[in-house]
């Protein structure tokens, strides 16, 4: 057993299991080697292992103290397995039992965790208050700040992050969320240093084989190199695997596909009312069925939307899997019989990666949600096209590239637009050219508000308008003031409110012009502007994110609208803004065929796809992975 804690402590995981293991087939009764193998089942994501081996501890061990620390073990098993009710009342029994360590930090974020996991979001805040008011950990810190932003309470929020970050300067989980959530209010103070600290953590990672919990998502709209994002997402990635196991995640021996019809499963979080569930409910329903069996895997809420209906109908079979952990999840779709298991979310918030990590299917596919290489050995192929992913990037993507013809980009051609709203009643004035951007704040970079800045000085009577919730007073105050301080009256930035799909869809009526972002574009969104009319003025970037725009009007024959850099982008927004007769030859020149290009056309691009899931399939059975490209 103590062999055991040397072995654990120098690291060498497997030696650590055999010598506990050797101890209890002496010594079944021994207490404190099953509390040691239930916390080194713990760090090898073996839930159910611990949960027995923490069993064991409870039955064996000293009943004077109340065994706090088997009873925090089984609390953190169950938690693991999603079993939220059973682990608080474990967590129960290790307050009655005494200190777990130093101090109870550990405890009382595990139980801020289960009562968030159980919307008991007021009951957390509670814990964590009391807990902070009697050590200031950085833990407890971001479990308290993850709760404001989720109240939207965006000042206290960033409070703790900092306070968290100025205690402990190496606390990477304290980086990306201050990091992202300043980029998402528009607080810029101090972000380029926050940013630099960043991409200075992801690039110590380049030669050190270890997890991080530097946020690939949040890293691909800071200045970063595709090589770079490839290091944030391996470090990433490493969250879901045992380190040393990458070839476990390479089939030896080849599962056999099926024969008749492919069987294709979809695993997301966003297969409701969410920007992937709008662009691929069209392909599910439009799969061919007489050469495809189609499943989705859902794991995020069910919004009773007719968006969500939609996509349920569009499966063969559909499993709403929330709050599964992920062996359950992989279970169900070994059981399905999948032959290619797609990814539609990849590194971003409330991701299923640990099901992909389990290599559920022969082959795995990372698709549409996101807009980089996973840097993970359990994903085999990433889709894209010949603009956001060419074959001469191939270095900087872990997984083997798929080009479709024209754009990658799946839509759907049945997204319905809502009435025209009143141009008064949104708070546009009655004439002026109105540039518009609605993607995501955190997409919106100083250096880009710098150069939309500049155009409404060149361009008198334009307004710029932006989109986000209508209670979000911190946001738009931060970019109201960021307007004065570059000389622009500030009533020149106007906001919408977010609003239902097809409402929403309708404002793009009303704008003459969609200025992109970088180095994260729009995505969706372009293709939303597109799809109502709404011309898109973008720039192409070096990575896959900073490249979709191009992609989409590339598809739309609208090439012309692609900046050759920053400066010319500036310039190209005057021009058109200037050039009235021009600005509606452009508009009217789109609405006239984008209907009836490619990138609007689901059925195309659905067979498409269908076409590289069987050269993935013909790939694998002749054992074999290289770039695909489909015409």
């Amino acid at each position: 057993s103590n062999i055991a804690l040397v072995y654990m402590a120098a690291g060498r995981a497997d030696d650590a299991m055999h010598a506990l293991e050797a101890a209890l087939a002496r010594e079944p009764t021994l207490g404190v080697a099953w509390l040691n193998l239930a916390s080194l089942k713990l760090q090898n994501d073996d839930a159910v292992g611990a949960e027995a081996a923490a069993q064991r501890a409870l039955s064996c061990g000293d009943k004077r103290d109340g065994n706090p620390q088997a009873w925090f073990n089984l609390a953190l098993a169950l938690a693991a397995q999603g079993r939220a009710t059973e682990a608080l009342s474990a967590l129960d029994r290790v307050d009655a039992g005494g200190a777990v360590s130093d101090d109870d930090a550990a405890v009382s974020g595990l139980r801020a965790q289960l009562l968030i996991a159980l919307d008991r979001r007021d009951d957390a805040r509670v814990v964590l208050d009391r807990a902070l008011a009697r050590i200031d950990h950085p833990v407890l810190r971001i479990e308290r700040a993850r709760l404001a932003d989720a109240r939207h309470d965006a000042a206290a929020a960033l409070a703790d992050y900092r306070a968290a970050l100025l205690s402990t300067p190496d606390e990477q989980t304290a980086l990306s969320d201050l990091v992202f959530l300043k980029k998402r209010v528009a607080d810029w103070k101090g972000l380029p240093e926050l940013q630099a600290r960043f991409r200075d953590g992801v690039l110590a990672l380049a030669h050190i084989d270890q997890a991080s919990a530097l946020t690939p998502f949040s890293f691909l709209s800071d200045p970063s190199t595709r090589a770079e994002q490839r290091i944030a997402g391996k470090a990433w990635s490493r969250r879901f695997y045992r380190p040393g196991g990458e070839d476990t995640h390479r089939i030896a021996s080849p599962a056999p596909l099926s024969e008749d019809r492919l069987r294709i499963g979809y695993l997301s979080a966003d297969l409701h009312e969410h920007a992937t569930g709008v662009l691929t409910v069209g392909l599910f329903e439009q799969h061919d069925r007489a050469a495809f069996e189609v499943f989705g895997y859902s794991t995020g809420p069910d919004d009773g939307s007719a968006l969500r209906r939609r996509i349920v109908e569009g499966f063969d079979r559909f499993l709403d899997a929330r709050r599964w952990e992920a062996e359950r999840i992989a279970d169900a779709i070994r059981a399905d019989g999948i032959d290619i298991l797609v990814d539609l979310k990849g590194h971003t918030e409330r991701a299923p990666t640990a099901v992909m990590a389990l290599r559920p299917a022969p082959i795995a596919v990372s698709y549409l949600g996101y807009p980089a290489t996973m840097g993970a050995p359990f994903i085999d192929y990433l889709i894209g096209d010949a603009i956001v992913t060419p074959f001469a990037h191939q270095a900087d993507y872990s997984e083997t590239l798929v080009q479709l013809p024209g754009s990658y980009q799946i839509t759907d051609d049945r997204r319905v637009i809502g009435a025209t709203p009143d141009r008064n009643a949104l708070g546009l004035p009655d004439e002026g050219f109105v540039f518009c951007c609605f993607n995501n704040v955190y997409k919106i970079g100083p250096d880009v508000f710098d150069a939309w800045m500049r155009i409404l000085r060149d361009v008198p009577r334009s307004v710029l308008w932006l989109l986000t919730r209508a209670d979000d007073d911190f946001t738009r105050t931060d970019l109201k003031r960021e307007a004065m301080a570059r000389g622009i009256d500030p009533s020149r930035v106007v906001f919408a409110d977010t609003r239902p799909h097809a409402e929403y869809l309708a404002l793009y009526r009303h704008a003459d012009l969609f200025l992109d972002t970088w180095p994260y574009n729009a995505h969706t969104t372009a293709s939303d502007a597109l799809w109502v009319g709404c011309p898109v003025l973008t720039t192409i970037g070096d990575t896959f994110a900073g490249r979709v725009a191009a992609s989409l009007l590339s598809a739309v024959g609208m090439l012309e609208l692609i900046a050759s850099g920053h400066g010319r982008y500036i310039a190209m927004a005057i021009e058109i803004a200037s050039d009235r007769a021009r600005s509606r030859a452009l508009r009217e020149r789109l609405q006239a065929s984008v209907r009836s290009s490619s990138l609007f056309d689901t059925t195309l691009t659905t067979r498409a796809i269908e076409a590289a899931y069987r050269a993935m399939a013909d790939q694998y059975r002749n054992g074999q992975r290289e770039p695909i490209s489909i015409t």
